[in-house]
């Protein structure tokens, strides 16, 4: 797999702008099938991908956290093998700067982790799985702030971009990386939700895999009708679990439970639905703030949330990338 190293690039992270005023280098157009050798070119996508020549002083900083990492093993191991890097992506003539961060070995399958919506929600959110997976399944791995998040360019904390672009930006964060094969994702509500409608307009990017969903809210299937995404998951092989965890945001009478739900019912096989209980499952907690200079957006700009996952639940999400339950 080749790697493009370049210098890293000035770039406008005004969280009032959408377009970046970046010129790119090369155009490359995103493809909508990492396996077919003729490369099915998304010709409104293009990306230019230009990793740093160090780890970003951000991700420095949090691997350095002994609050966060514990484990010498595991913060070395981040400190020694992440990388950082900044995606270009234009769709149509609007221009996205995508922060991210990653751990790829040639061959490996490949997992895609993507934060939710809400202050402090950024690519730091689920490192905690970065190591477990690389070392008990060797899994590459790729972090990436959605727009309007942590350092990507948009408006703060808005969610129009992800709507309107996000199966775009997705593919093209996947091409620049110029994988052979199809990716698993692990997501978190709005991350999930993009993931949904990505599923629904290149399904043969996540084609065979396993995917872990977390609280996933969706009120836009992005479908031409419904049913389009259940079918997509049928005729492609596609396996989701959904994990989750009432609270005030993510209800059991939101639009998207109620579907899950609903295929639970049915018998579904593609998608499972697990309720967890918060006095007695907790898949997640938050550490306690880790402060992180630029990390994120709006008042939690210098604050990283990490989540804090079981044995259990790492096991689970393991078993489910790899498709053994």
């Amino acid at each position: 797999m080749a790697r493009r190293v370049s210098k890293s690039p000035k770039r406008n992270l005004s969280p009032s702008r959408t377009q970046v005023d970046i010129q790119f280098e090369s155009d490359e157009n995103a493809y909508s099938d990492p396996v077919d050798s003729c490369r099915s070119l998304v010709q409104n996508v293009v990306f230019e991908r230009r990793d740093r020549e160090s780890l970003s002083p951000q991700a420095t900083e949090l691997f350095n956290s002994a609050t966060a990492f514990q484990d010498e093993a595991e913060a070395s191991w981040l400190l020694n093998n992440i990388n950082s890097t900044t995606i270009l992506v234009k769709v149509d003539k609007v221009v996205f700067s995508i922060n991210g961060n990653y751990f790829l070995k040639e061959n490996q399958p490949c997992v895609l982790f993507l934060h939710g919506f809400g202050p402090g929600r950024n690519w730091a959110n689920w490192i905690k799985l970065a190591y477990q997976l690389s070392q008990q399944c060797q899994y590459s791995i790729i972090l990436i702030d959605l727009p309007g998040f942590g350092q990507s360019s948009g408006r703060s904390l808005d969610q129009t971009s992800w709507k309107r672009y996000g199966p775009e930006i997705l593919i093209a964060v996947l091409s620049s990386f110029h994988l052979r094969h199809p990716a698993s994702v692990v997501a978190q509500c709005g991350g999930a939700a993009t993931t949904v409608r990505t599923i629904n307009r290149y399904p043969l990017w996540f084609r065979g895999r396993g995917l872990v969903f977390s609280n996933s809210v969706i009120g836009d299937f992005g479908e031409s009708k419904i049913g389009d995404f259940e079918n997509n998951l049928t005729k492609y092989n596609i396996h989701i679990v959904v994990y989750w965890i009432p609270d005030q945001d993510h209800t059991k009478y939101c639009v998207a439970y109620k579907r899950w739900n609903k295929l639970r019912v049915t018998g579904f096989r593609h998608l499972e639905l697990v309720d967890l209980e918060p006095a007695t499952q907790t898949m997640k907690q938050f550490y306690p703030l880790i402060r992180v200079i630029g990390i994120s957006r709006c008042s939690s700009k210098n604050q990283a949330y990490v989540y804090k996952l079981s044995d259990e639940f790492v096991k689970q999400v393991i078993d489910k990338l790899d498709r053994k339950a």
